[in-house]
């Protein structure tokens, strides 16, 4: 919605005006007319900004979910715009994905309302939410990792702020460990979390409450090729890439891995065939590992219990 002042609403009931747009210049004017008597502004056409979208380089943006519905009337700052002929340098300006594109176009900036969602999530959202607010400073800061993630969207950090988490109570609790005579030993750990692939900022990561972003270790359980019923072998310690499970660099690393899905940046790993999800996890560190590691010691700290 744009943001009204009270001159302004001033202006306009003094005067009859029927519409104005949503500008810097006319709000110069009706702030003249509330003190020149007949006054008449001329009506300025409001500029069309553009929508926070999963691919901000996309021909067209589309609205991420906090969106207004169909049913509600759409307001000049919410109408959508192409951005493909808009130049990077002067799309800050207009675009309110970006922190100044907001004032500019005379639009409220959009209420971060995830934090709100994840307190919510009890435990666990503490969590995601400690891991969240790290990944944001890494991505407003200069930085290898940040430089990475701008290679693909123009605000990396925006882009984020409006992704969406939902966590699975009921995925994978076990590590399996697999042993036949043609291979050696093999472990495959319940999967940490996942993301639809180039969601960008309508994505939603699913975060596996059983997997190694919130547990220390799992039970393994042997898993024989020829069939046969299955045998608890012990626990075995959960990592994230170099990282311990439920640690700060685990989940930050975690949540930088899916962003780099959400933004097509990593290929699909689903299922980890060929052990995809370790090597896109290794493709992650390449540019992020120092910014991850910068104010977060390795296996020490531990998030909120």
């Amino acid at each position: 919605m744009c943001a009204h002042s009270r001159w302004l609403r001033a202006a306009i009931t003094t005067l009859g005006l029927v519409t104005f747009a949503c500008t810097a210049a006319l709000g110069q004017n009706a702030r003249l007319a509330a003190h020149v008597p007949n006054a008449n502004p001329p009506t300025v056409p409001p500029p069309a900004p553009l929508l926070c979208s999963g691919n901000l380089f996309a021909e067209t943006a589309v609205p991420h979910a906090l969106a207004t519905s169909e049913d509600s009337p759409r307001s000049n700052c919410e109408a959508p715009a192409t951005a493909a002929s808009v130049p990077y340098p002067a799309r800050d300006a207009i675009d309110p994905c970006f922190p100044s594109g907001s004032s500019l176009n005379g639009c409220r900036p959009a209420v971060d309302t995830v934090p709100l969602l994840l307190q919510g999530m009890g435990k666990e959202g503490l969590k995601i939410s400690r891991a969240r607010e790290r990944v944001l400073e890494i991505l407003e800061s200069d930085n290898a990792c940040s430089a990475w993630f701008l290679t693909r969207a123009p605000n990396p950090s925006s882009t984020f702020r409006a992704i969406n988490f939902e966590l699975d109570r009921r995925g994978e609790d076990s590590v399996l460990e697999s042993r036949d005579a043609d291979h050696p030993v093999t472990f495959r750990n319940p999967y940490v979390a996942k993301v639809i692939q180039g969601d960008g900022a309508n994505a939603t990561i699913t975060l596996n409450a059983r997997g190694g972003f919130f547990r220390t270790s799992a039970r393994v359980i042997g898993v024989r090729s020829e069939g046969g019923p299955f045998d608890v072998r012990g626990q075995r310690f959960l990592k994230v890439g170099p990282y311990d499970g439920d640690t700060l660099p685990a989940q930050v690393l975690t949540l930088l891995h899916e962003f780099g899905h959400a933004l097509d940046m990593l290929p699909v790993d689903e299922n980890d065939v060929g052990g995809k999800s370790a090597q896109n996890t290794e493709e992650a560190l390449r540019y992020c590992r120092s910014a991850i590691e910068s104010k977060a010691n390795p296996g020490i700290l531990r998030a909120s219990q």
